[in-house]
């Protein structure tokens, strides 16, 4: 009898381990996104940015971003409704409801600074 409750058991920790497909890296991806969504609603354009890394910084200033975060992109979305959608090649996908539907493209540098962030408008593709 506990000859056969031992391999139950043991069966039971194996699935739950394989089960398991959140990586570190998708968990830190998460996390963070969740981050930059709460300071697109807060339109904290500085917070944004501050997460970004050196790929990213090193193709938009600081005040370009927030130039282009208050002029454009804040008028556009409130982000308030924002629902996941996908996780391609280590990009997060979000769908953005609002007039229009946005999409919101999240990833990470490998110092788990933002590389990616997109906003265009949403596409199932």
């Amino acid at each position: 009898m506990k000859k056969v409750a031992f391999i139950i058991i043991t069966i039971l920790l194996l699935h739950t381990g394989f089960s398991q497909t959140n990586t570190s890296g998708q968990t830190t991806l998460d996390s963070i996104s969740k981050v930059v969504i709460h300071y697109l609603q807060a339109k904290q354009a500085d917070s944004v940015y501050a997460l970004a890394g050196q790929n990213f910084k090193s193709h938009i200033t600081q005040e370009s971003f927030k130039s282009i975060s208050e002029t454009q992109i804040f008028p556009l979305n409130d982000f308030q409704n924002v629902t996941y959608i996908s996780t391609t090649n280590g990009i997060n996908k979000y769908k953005v409801a609002g007039t229009p539907d946005l999409q919101l493209l999240i990833g990470l540098d490998n110092e788990n600074k933002i590389e990616t962030l997109l906003i265009q408008p949403f596409s199932n593709n």
